[in-house]
C-alpha cells in the first residue's frame, strides 16, 4: 500500500528531526540524563515537526538501549510506538475529544501504572481546541501527575490556552523551517525515490511550504504523481501543476503598467485567465511581487543576497527584477499594493465577475489619475518629483510679477472690497471633476467671490499647479459656465498674512 511521503520520512530520532535545533538539543540531554518533565508543551505553526517530536520523546523514555537521548528504533518498545501498538503511549485528538467528560475518563486512567513501558505517555494534539471546562478538569493532574506519566501536549494556537496550562508545562517553540533546509529534504527525499528534480524547482516548493516540512513533501508528492521516471520535474512544471504563474507574465504585466499601456496590460491579464489559473491564486502573485520591489527599492544593493534569500517566488528573475525597479516609486509601490489588496478581498467576499473586476483593477494600476484616495495622490507627487529629478519634465519659466502689474495672478486680499464665499463653488467642483490632474488641488481649496474677481485660497503647490496657462482656463470656464458671470480667476496663498502679493515660483511641473 503507497504511503504519502511525509509519513514515509516522518523524522525517527532527534538528529533526524530538521530546523529545529535548540528544542531538540534540549530535549536530547534531557532524556540521556533522565530528568525528564512531567508535562511539556509544544507549539507553533503546522508541519515544524512537534507530533513527531512528541513520539521521539515517548520513544526515548521507553527505550530499552538509547544512545545519547536518542531512541534505537530497534527494540520492541520502539517499534510498537512507532507502529501505534503500544497500549501505553495515547495519542488523543483534543478536536475530536474535547468535551470534559473526555478529560476525566483520561484522568481516570493516570492511576494505574503503565503495563509493559517505562511510562505512560499522553500526546494531546490540537490542545487548544479543548472546551474551558475540561480544561479546568486537567488542571491538577497536569501539576502533579505520577512519576510515571508524561504529558505532552501539543497546539498550534499558544493564544487560546488559558494561562494557567501554560504555566504547569515546559514550553518549546517549534519555528517555521528555512527554506534551503527545506530545499535540502525535499532533494534528499526525491534522491531516495528516485525522483529527479532540479534546485530551482525543489526551493520553489520549499518557499510555497511556508516553514512547513510537511507541506514540503506534499507538494512533491502532487508534483511527481504520474510522472515518467526518466522526467525532471522543473521550475515550469510545478508553477503549471500549482497554478502559480509564470515570473514572465508577471514581469512583462509590470513593465506594461509602468508604460501606462491599458490594452497591452490587459492582453497579458486575457493570457492568464486564457489559461486557467485561478485570479485569486494570480492577486496573491501580484501582491508578492510588488512586495519584493518594496524591498528591492527599500534595501541598499550591496544586500543583494540579503533580498534573495527573503523573496517569497520571484527571486528565480532578480536580474530582471532589479531592472524594472527605477520605473515605480516607493509611493506608486504602496499604491499598488493597496489596490491589489482591495481587489483580493473584494473577490474572496464577493461573487462577482472576476476577469471584470480584474480588469477594472489593472486599469487601475495603469492610471493613478482614475483614484482619489490619498496614497494615489501621493504617488502621482512622487511621480512628478521623480521625473523633474531625471530631467524629463517640461519647465515653464514665469516671470516675476511686479506689485504695479494691473491683473496680477496672485493678489493679496483688497481692503476695499469685502470678500464673499462663491455660493456656487460645490457645482464648479463637480463640473471640474473630469480633470483629475487638477481636482484634488481644487478639492483642498477655497473660493470667494470679491468683486468681478474669484479669489481662490490654496498652498503653494496647488498655486504652481493650478496657475498654468490651460489649468487656469479650464477653472475660468468653469465658473463662467456655473456662475454666470465674467469672473476672473485670482490666487492666494492658504493663511498668509503679509500684505504684499506672492509670487510664482520661477519654475513649475506640468
Amino acid at each position: 500500500m503507497y504511503q504519502a511521503l511525509y509519513r514515509k520520512y516522518r523524522s525517527r530520532t532527534f538528529d533526524e528531526l530538521a530546523g529545529q535545533d535548540i528544542v531538540t538539543t534540549v530535549l536530547k540531554k534531557q532524556a540521556a540524563q533522565n530528568r525528564v518533565s512531567h508535562a511539556y508543551l509544544f507549539c507553533g505553526t503546522r508541519g515544524t515537526g512537534k507530533t513527531s517530536s512528541a513520539k521521539i520523546l515517548a520513544k526515548a523514555v521507553n527505550c530499552e538501549n538509547p544512545s545519547d537521548g536518542n531512541p534505537c528504533n530497534e527494540c520492541g518498545n520502539c517499534r510498537s510506538i512507532d507502529n501505534g501498538t503500544a497500549i501505553d503511549v495515547l495519542e488523543i485528538d483534543a478536536a475530536s475529544n474535547n468535551r470534559v467528560a473526555d478529560v476525566r475518563e483520561l484522568i481516570d486512567e493516570v492511576v494505574y501504572p503503565p503495563s509493559v513501558l517505562k511510562k505512560r505517555v499522553y500526546i494531546i494534539d490540537e490542545v487548544h481546541m479543548l472546551s474551558d471546562s475540561a480544561f479546568n478538569a486537567l488542571l491538577k493532574t497536569l501539576e502533579e501527575p505520577p512519576e510515571y506519566v508524561l504529558f505532552i501536549l501539543a497546539t498550534t494556537e499558544l493564544n487560546a490556552l488559558p494561562p494557567t496550562i501554560i504555566s504547569r508545562c515546559m514550553r518549546f517553540d517549534f519555528k517555521r523551517i528555512d527554506p534551503e533546509i527545506l530545499s535540502g529534504i525535499v532533494l534528499n527525499v526525491a534522491e531516495k525515490e528516485n525522483i529527479k528534480i532540479n534546485t530551482d524547482a525543489s526551493m520553489l516548493i520549499a518557499r510555497l511550504a511556508d516553514g512547513s516540512a510537511r507541506d514540503a513533501l506534499s507538494l512533491l508528492d502532487a508534483c511527481s504523481a504520474g510522472r515518467n521516471d526518466n522526467t525532471e520535474i522543473t521550475l515550469f512544471d510545478i508553477q503549471q501543476q500549482l497554478g502559480i504563474t509564470n515570473n514572465d507574465i508577471i514581469i512583462n504585466l509590470f513593465e506594461a503598467i509602468s508604460k501606462k499601456n491599458i490594452a497591452l496590460s490587459l492582453d497579458y491579464l486575457n493570457q492568464v485567465h486564457k489559461s486557467s489559473k485561478d485570479l485569486n491564486v494570480f492577486l496573491v502573485d501580484l501582491i508578492s511581487f510588488v512586495r519584493d520591489l518594496l524591498i528591492v527599492k527599500s534595501i541598499p544593493s550591496g544586500s543583494a543576497d540579503y533580498v534573495k534569500e527573503h523573496f517569497f517566488f520571484s527571486s528565480f528573475a532578480f536580474d530582471k527584477l532589479n531592472k524594472l525597479i527605477t520605473a515605480f516609486t516607493t509611493e506608486t509601490l504602496l499604491y499598488f499594493s493597496s489596490v491589489l489588496e482591495e481587489s483580493l478581498n473584494y473577490i474572496s467576499r464577493f461573487t462577482v465577475n472576476k476577469k471584470t473586476f480584474f480588469e477594472l483593477t489593472i486599469i487601475k494600476l495603469c492610471d493613478i489619475t482614475l483614484s482619489e484616495s490619498p496614497k494615489a495622490l501621493l504617488a502621482r507627487i512622487s511621480e512628478l518629483e521623480k521625473k523633474f529629478g531625471d530631467g524629463q519634465a517640461t519647465p515653464i519659466i514665469n516671470k516675476r510679477i511686479e506689485k504695479s502689474s494691473a491683473e496680477p495672478d496672485i493678489i493679496k486680499k483688497k481692503e476695499t472690497v469685502q470678500e464673499e464665499p462663491l455660493a456656487v463653488f460645490p457645482e464648479v467642483l463637480e463640473e471640474l471633476k473630469p480633470h483629475q490632474d487638477i481636482y484634488p488641488f481644487i478639492k483642498m481649496s477655497r473660493m470667494y467671490v470679491s468683486g468681478n474677481d474669484a479669489v481662490l485660497y490654496c498652498d503653494k503647490l496647488g498655486i504652481n499647479i493650478l496657475s498654468t496657462k490651460e489649468n487656469k482656463k479650464l477653472i475660468e470656464d468653469a465658473l463662467r459656465k456655473i456662475s454666470k458671470q465674467e469672473l476672473s480667476l485670482v490666487f492666494r496663498e492658504k493663511n498668509t498674512t503679509s500684505e504684499e502679493p506672492h509670487d510664482l515660483l520661477d519654475e513649475i511641473i506640468i
